[in-house]
């Protein structure tokens, strides 16, 4: 597990410090909104659960007295909602019986602990990939974030098909090594196996 930031003061959240709360988002936003998204398929719709997660959030500043607590609420608010959109869809018979499993009581405890596990390597990521090329940057985000194929990439940027690839291979390779180095081969596998789901011919 990553250690969370121990410089977070909760008296300065339960008093709605504009920095406790600007830091709860620059910590939590993106994992989560990766989270949602993974869920819902639909990047926009995410980026508004995750919001409102944060709103209810603020509207309950004293009911947390830790940074943990206040991770989990987070994720648990979002994966509701999200849920919850599912449902306003009227997914189908086979995606019900899914939400029928994911809300069981013994489901959920467990799907709270890996999901809260992989947002906070996805967090980790999410600062590595800050640090590639600008190029490798770039692609890496349209392949990981916005679920753009290798072709799609190259239209978007105006390279060749063989530049994405080779350039996605390096900043994965990139990626790899760095969260390797820093013993973090949880995170390495987690990113292997996202990039294997994003993979295209």
């Amino acid at each position: 597990m990553v250690a969370l930031d121990t410089n977070f003061n909760i008296i300065d959240f339960q008093q709605g410090s504009p920095e406790a709360i600007s830091f709860l988002f620059g910590q939590f936003y993106r994992p989560l909104v990766y989270f949602a998204d993974s869920i819902v398929d639909n990047r926009s719709e995410a980026e508004d659960i995750v919001v409102e997660s944060f709103v209810k959030l603020m509207k309950k500043t004293h009911d947390f007295d830790s940074l943990p607590n206040i991770r989990a609420f987070l994720f648990v608010a979002t994966r509701n909602a999200c849920y919850n959109y599912l449902q306003s869809l009227k997914v189908g018979a086979r995606s019900q019986k899914e939400l029928q499993y994911l809300h069981d009581p013994l489901a959920d405890n467990l799907n709270a602990e890996y999901a809260m596990m992989d947002t906070e390597i996805i967090q980790v990521i999410l600062e590595e990939v800050e640090n590639l090329p600008p190029q490798c940057r770039q692609i890496f985000k349209y392949l990981f974030f916005q679920h753009l194929s290798t072709q799609e990439i190259a239209e978007v940027m105006g390279l060749s098909v063989k530049t994405v690839r080779n350039q996605k291979a390096r900043a994965i390779q990139i990626l790899q090594t760095i969260l390797l180095k820093k013993n973090l081969l949880t995170a390495a596998i987690f990113l292997n196996i996202l990039l294997e789901l994003r993979s295209d011919a």
